[in-house]
């Protein structure tokens, strides 16, 4: 009897697995281009699947076998390390040189990285003491990242996949409820421990502040400390210093899809908060390095703890509506972005007509690199955020908080501004659309996509008002339905150019 029963759980813990795999199958024969998010994160969640179960079952095996290769790295290791960097260098020269020869002004996105970097360092608490190995590790692992993102297919369609998912639900509400139900099942928190254990072993931080780091992709800035809150009080300043920075360069799930929801690219948003995790750190290093000696320098002594809810749907409904007080603060810095990008809009216009060049605006690529640019926390009124939230997780620590704020305050801009600068060197334009044959589509206007804002502000720049009548320029006078799309574009663009008084 006891047979039967092993016999029928094994039959039953196999038939999800292997009706998941006759799913991948079909989609990936049916259709591999649309099945590349899938063939993404189904790599993804087998790697990390297969490392668990090896380590597992044949870690000491493993760690005898590689033994002597590891004694090996060891005693040349000074040599081999700068071997590696020069490598990487030369590496990294030779791929701006060819990728940028024929759109050199992506080098001057690769100069404010430079310009970042030297000014940090020179604002940097203890020179000396600087880990070049998490600078250049956490600027490398960016990098590589924005590459996948922005320049591969499968990067660039499973981001996509993301971004078209969310456009489509009530957003805030969505990601907060979402958020909360995988922390109380727990998912949430090995995602979180699965990227924070490649930051921690490429770059050679501690499993506190990098754990910290990595929750501040999904939640905000006072939510990420919440996963190591019981090591707070023993934490040395550089790794509050990075927990902090990690808060002020991300923005919260929640947010993210508010600005989503506000007509902000998915993929570019969602790129960009995934991308300021190892740059958070590197920079948190490079400004505030480690002079102390930290006792959590390995992972095994962490554990991160589930949330207090103790059903799924109070875990939901938790989740619902502890988002409620986000939408009028994100409604009011979205309204304020909006304007000032327009005012700018405006004024590159009047300059651009000045030589004969009205059509100056910021365009799609200035768009993207703004939008990684505002991928943060990092605001005045955020200090207090901060100082009390982490006083609350450890009063006896809040002298020190209060010391390293405003530096982590500056460096968490600053994590924004290099983000955007990583994006302004790999960006190239692939999604151009034809906005007359986008408006003569069915679901132009379904929902805000950015597609609708592109061609809602081209056809906004090509309007005339001559004497009260409405008249289109640049071919779209010859489009059936120009004024019918311009005014719904009014509907969901509050422009100037559709106020009454102009058409009076």
């Amino acid at each position: 009897m006891k047979l039967v029963t092993c016999s029928s759980s094994r039959a039953a813990e196999r038939r999800p697995s292997s009706g998941y795999t006759a799913y991948f199958i079909a989609a990936c024969v049916l259709d591999f281009n649309r099945a590349i998010a899938l063939v993404v994160i189904t790599c993804v969640v087998l790697f990390f699947f297969v490392y668990d179960l090896l380590v597992a079952r044949f870690a000491k095996h493993i760690k005898h076998f590689f033994k002597p290769l590891g004694q090996c790295l060891e005693k040349n290791r000074k040599w081999m390390k700068w071997v590696f960097v020069a490598l990487a260098f030369i590496g990294l020269i030779a791929w701006l040189a060819v990728d940028t020869a024929k759109r050199p002004t992506q080098l001057i996105s690769f100069g404010g990285v430079c310009m970042f970097v030297i000014l940090l360092f020179i604002a940097s608490k203890h020179h000396r003491a600087v880990s070049w190995r998490a600078v250049i590790w956490g600027l490398g692992l960016e990098f590589v990242l924005g590459i996948f993102i922005i320049r591969t297919e499968p990067g660039y369609q499973a981001f996509k996949f993301l971004g078209d998912q969310i456009q489509a639900l009530p957003i805030v509400v969505f990601f907060s409820c979402v958020m909360s139900i995988l922390y109380y099942v727990g998912l949430m928190q090995y995602i979180i421990l699965k990227i924070s254990w490649i930051l921690q072993v490429t770059m050679g931080t501690t499993a506190t502040e990098t754990l910290s780091v990595a929750g501040n992709i999904f939640v905000g800035q006072t939510e990420a400390p919440l996963l190591v809150r019981p090591y707070l009080p023993h934490m040395t300043k550089s790794e509050l210093h990075a927990v902090m920075t990690g808060g002020f360069g991300t923005i919260a799930g929640s947010v993210m899809g508010a600005y989503i929801s506000f007509g902000i690219d998915a993929s570019s948003i969602i790129a960009a908060s995934v991308m300021a995790a190892p740059c958070a750190l590197a920079l948190s290093k490079l400004v505030y390095p480690e002079t102390e000696e930290s006792k959590y320098k390995s992972k095994d002594g962490v554990r991160i703890e589930k949330g207090e809810e103790r059903t799924i749907l109070e875990a939901a409904s938790n989740g619902a509506s502890t988002c409620v007080s986000l939408v009028a603060n994100i409604a009011a810095n979205l309204i304020a972005f909006m304007a000032l990008l327009e005012f700018i809009n405006k004024a590159f216009s009047w300059l651009g007509g000045m030589v004969n060049y009205p059509e100056l605006t910021l365009q799609e690529r200035s768009e993207v690199i703004t939008t990684f640019a505002l991928c943060g926390f990092a605001n005045i009124s955020s200090i207090g955020i901060m100082l009390g939230g982490l006083s609350t997780m450890a009063l006896e620590r809040k002298g020190d908080m209060a010391k390293v704020v405003v530096r982590a305050l500056m460096t968490g801009a600053c994590v924004s501004f290099v983000n955007a600068c990583i994006a302004g060197i790999l960006f190239t334009s692939r999604d151009s659309v034809d906005c007359r044959q986008f408006f003569g589509g069915t679901e132009a206007f379904g929902n805000k996509t950015y597609h609708l804002y592109v061609c809602c502000q081209d056809i906004f720049g090509s309007t005339v008002n001559a004497n009260g009548t409405l008249s289109f320029l640049n071919d779209w006078e010859t489009v059936a339905n120009a004024t019918t799309a311009f005014w719904n574009c009014c509907s969901f663009y509050n422009k100037t150019v559709c106020t009454a008084e102009q058409w009076i």
